[in-house]
């Protein structure tokens, strides 16, 4: 069964890493070094996000660099620093900075798209390094969330002055994305389609510890980490960069593909779809209906614990490297895939019927 269905999969892989900085803003690394490391950890895509600016674009680097396709888009906040905004696509920096809602709107009207960067972030101890969470949740129109941040997830594991062995193994604590994280994605998607990406929040960040500079995540190792995989119909032409770009921006908007932790184990060969009537979707075909009953596929490069999630809520999990289950009523799915106690890879939904779901 499981060569059946990597057999029929319709879709080409991509994995990339998204929500990175380089000197253009807060970050530590050239777009040069930036785009040979990326380069060398095997990736296919970046999206770099320098806080506003698209001077990376500017200065011509958005395009294919040896077979990685680089995205310059950039992070808009509001002028408290608050509701970090991850633009992509956008052909300018929008300079209002005033109202949330404006600010969407206007990177939708440039023909960009829009992802609520770390929604619920939190500090414990490190508070050198403040949170920038989500707060203007009257606003509407954005595309997704950023479910996983990995800059975050490794600062509010930072609870004591005793956690000081997390600064040399930085990866090593990415256990799981929060559960109240998931439960505003889940409960944001009954009314209409919410995609998730995971991000690295790449800063190549430099502290002192006692009188030793250290180097946190030098951006080798910021790249092994949580990776955004899509899904797309066709292949990317490098002789078309132009509708390459095209092509990411729509799978991160539609929700084509999976967040992973590349710490854990390379996702990469994943397959996740829905089956029916003789039709093969991946993740996030949320403006096309589903017929019941039907089956939902997932193929993994190794054995893990594949759990089904509807609406939010656990509903069974079966063990193996092929599993498939039969989904019978209408609503949210998603898939998670764990190692053991980690968590490994995190779908993006299957709407099964109409808005509302439940």
């Amino acid at each position: 069964m499981q060569t059946d269905i990597i057999k029929t999969f319709p879709y080409k892989e991509i994995c990339g890493a998204l929500h990175l900085h380089t000197k253009y803003s807060d970050g530590g690394v050239t777009y040069p070094q930036l785009i040979d490391a990326a380069k060398q950890v095997g990736l296919q895509y970046i999206v770099v996000t320098d806080h506003m600016s698209l001077a990376g674009k500017e200065s011509g680097y958005e395009g294919f660099h040896d077979g990685l396709f680089v995205c310059v888009g950039y992070e808009h906040n509001d002028k408290a620093n608050k509701n970090h905004y991850l633009a992509i696509g956008t052909k300018s920096v929008i300079t209002n900075q005033e109202s949330v809602q404006g600010y969407i709107d206007l990177i939708k009207k440039d023909g960009g798209i829009g992802f609520c960067a770390h929604p619920i972030e939190k500090r414990h101890y490190f508070t050198a390094y403040p949170p920038y969470p989500w707060t203007d949740w009257t606003a509407v129109g954005y595309d997704g969330f950023e479910l996983w941040n990995q800059m975050s997830d490794w600062l509010e594991n930072l609870k004591s002055k005793l956690h000081f062995v997390k600064l040399f193994y930085p990866r090593r604590f990415l256990f799981e994305i929060r559960k109240d994280m998931l439960a505003l994605w889940d409960n944001a998607n009954r009314e209409r389609f919410v995609s998730g990406i995971g991000g690295v929040d790449a800063h190549t960040m430099k502290i002192k510890f006692g009188i030793f500079p250290l180097t946190v995540f030098p951006i080798k190792v910021e790249l092994k980490g949580i990776r955004t995989h899509l899904y797309l119909s066709e292949p990317l032409s490098e002789n078309d960069p132009v509708q390459a770009k095209k092509t990411i921006v729509a799978a991160l908007k539609n929700g084509h593909g999976f967040i992973s932790n590349f710490r854990r184990m390379d996702a990469s060969g994943t397959c996740i779809s829905i089956e029916f009537a003789g039709k093969i979707l991946c993740p996030g075909h949320h403006d096309e209906e589903i017929e019941l009953p039907a089956l939902l596929l997932v193929n993994l490069p190794n054995i893990a614990e594949v759990r089904l999630v509807k609406n939010g809520s656990f509903m069974e999990s079966k063990t193996g490297k092929a599993v498939t289950f039969t989904i019978k009523e209408k609503g949210l799915y998603r898939i998670e895939a764990w190692l053991g106690k980690h968590a490994w890879i995190y779908s993006n939904p299957f709407i099964v019927g109409g808005y509302p779901l439940w």
